[in-house]
Parts: C-alpha cells; structure tokens; sequence
C-alpha cells in the first residue's frame, strides 16, 4: 500500500467517529476548527436544557426537551454527513495529518462527548422528567394500557401536592415496582369510601353520570352505570366503577392521613389496588406528577398534557 492511499481520508471511518462524537470526524478530516463547533455545540444544549427545565412548566419542560432532541439529532446528522463529505473530497489526494491527527487525540475527545451524553440523560431521567409505560388497566379510562407518559420529578421532595393530580409512587409492597394513581386524600383528612363512593372529611367528592359510550376508549365498552364523572376540587376526571368486576377491596373504613401521606385511588376503581389495601403513601415514596401523554396506546387525540389543577 501506497504512503498516499495509506493517508487518505476513508468516508467510513470520519462518519464513525462523527456518529461516535459530534466533530470528530472533520477533525479526523484535518478540520480543528469545524470539528470544535459542531462539538461545543452539542456540548452547549446540555446546560440549557437543564437551566430551562428549572424554570419551565410541564408544558414548557416537554417543549424544550423535544426541541432539544431535535437539534441534537439535526446537529449530528449533518456532522456525520458533512464528515463523509470531507473525506470524499480528500479522496485520491494525499492527506498530511496534523498534530491533533492521532488516535489518542481521537479517544480523548470521545471520553469527552459520550460520558457527557449519558451523563446530562442520566441526570435528566434521575432529577427532572422520566418516561413511563402504562402496563395495566387501573388508571383506565384516563390512562390505558400501552400509554407512554412523561413524569416530573423536578423539585418533587418540596413539592405540596394537589387533590386530583395523577402522581407515579414506590409501590410500599414491593418498592422495587412503581406505581400510577390519583391524589384522593391529602395530609390530616380523613378519606372514607363506602358503596363505592370517596368521602373526604365526611363530605362526598362530587360524582354525576357518565356517557353511555364514548369515541371507542376502553371506558366507552363499560355501561352508563360503572362511567362517573368525579370531582376533586379544580378537577374533573371519569372513574369506573364496577362490582362484578371488583378485584381488590371495594371499600375503606376512615382512614386520617399522616403529615406527609397522600391518600391514592386508581381511576379504574374496581381494577386498582391502591391506599384502599396499602393505605396511604409517604411523600418520600413520590417519584414525580404525570405531566403529558406522548405516546397514546390506542387514540392520537388523547396526546398532549394532561389536567391538572389549574
């Protein structure tokens, strides 16, 4: 082989190193300058993405994050094709490596850009939001099995939280599970649920009828009688409600909540196993509030956040 086709520029290896670490394939291609950009400009969204997300809404937070997905992805793409851009040019011409063209530089720059990549997810998915599965039908019709929603997390451990918002918790039987279920009672009220009906401090939660059906949801294939519509304070949500089906207890005698302790209700009453068997949750044992649907398991009208108090 040839000095000058030994030190050519291979198409391949530069859009390796790019997909490796955004910039490393113009540098590889005798591009410092061009490589460096592209690389401080993916390092830079880490830093934004979180300082927004400290200050950002739910929506706001989801917004950012896409948008942020988005540029990275757009970023790396067109540094990997750019890359083989360079190197194609470079072909059938002898390259004259630079200082910075040696494999140690390269492998510098890739423990660089990856840690730091999984680094700003970890946190991400560890402090400010996380993604979850819906795996069961307790939360149906609100929530159905195969929805993939957003959960926040961000200041989750100061956070007072409201009657009515959906929140994901350690399940206190098993903690290494997670569960998703709606805030019924709140710290020193005394939550009381007969013939299916929730009673907070003595008085009922508002419940009237629901439709007889629906737009095809699952809550649509159970009759008038199991579809309410319940309310809690600033929210309105469907519960269903259904003896024949009841799979867990259908009932609880008052309970006061401790300081601290939220009581929950899976919006599938007669499917839910809940703070009617477990009985209340700790606030330490509270992940974050579900925030947004994003991936809907049967009906795209149903993507976008979801209600919340106001």
């Amino acid at each position: 082989m040839s000095a000058t086709t030994s030190r050519e520029r291979s198409p391949l290896v530069a859009m390796s190193l790019s997909m490796l670490c955004c910039g490393l394939g113009q540098i590889y291609c005798g591009e410092a300058g061009r490589g460096l950009i592209l690389l401080s400009l993916s390092l830079l969204l880490g830093p934004i993405v979180v300082a927004t997300a400290l200050t950002a809404t739910s929506t706001g937070m989801l917004i950012l994050l896409l948008a942020s997905l988005t540029a990275v992805l757009g970023i790396s793409l067109w540094s990997i094709g750019d890359a083989r851009r360079r190197a194609r040019a470079l072909r059938g011409t002898e390259f004259i490596p630079r200082d910075y063209n040696r494999p140690a530089v390269y492998v510098l720059l890739a423990m660089t850009g990856v840690p730091y990549a999984l680094g700003l997810a970890l946190f991400l998915r560890a402090n400010v939001v996380e993604a979850f599965r819906i795996p069961s039908a307790s939360m149906v019709p609100t929530l159905v099995p195969g929805d993939r929603v957003l959960v926040t997390k961000l200041g989750i451990a100061d956070r007072t939280l409201s009657r009515g918002e959906v929140v994901v918790f350690r399940n206190p039987q098993n903690r290494s599970q997670s569960f998703i279920k709606r805030v019924i009672g709140l710290p020193g009220e005394t939550v009381e649920i007969r013939d299916g009906k929730v009673f907070v401090n003595g008085q009922p939660l508002p419940l009237e009828p629901g439709p007889a059906s629906t737009d095809g949801s699952p809550a649509g294939k159970a009759s008038g009688a199991a579809l309410k519509i319940e309310h809690a304070d600033r929210v309105a949500y469907a519960v269903l409600d259904d003896p024949a089906e009841q799979e867990g207890p259908r009932d609880s005698p008052p309970v006061t909540v401790p300081l601290w302790c939220y009581y929950v209700l899976g919006d599938h009453r007669s499917r839910s196993i809940d703070s009617r068997e477990f009985g209340p949750v700790a606030h330490s044992e509270i992940v974050g509030v579900l925030s947004y649907l994003y991936w809907p398991g049967d009906r795209w009208s149903r993507f976008g956040p979801t209600s919340g108090p106001q």
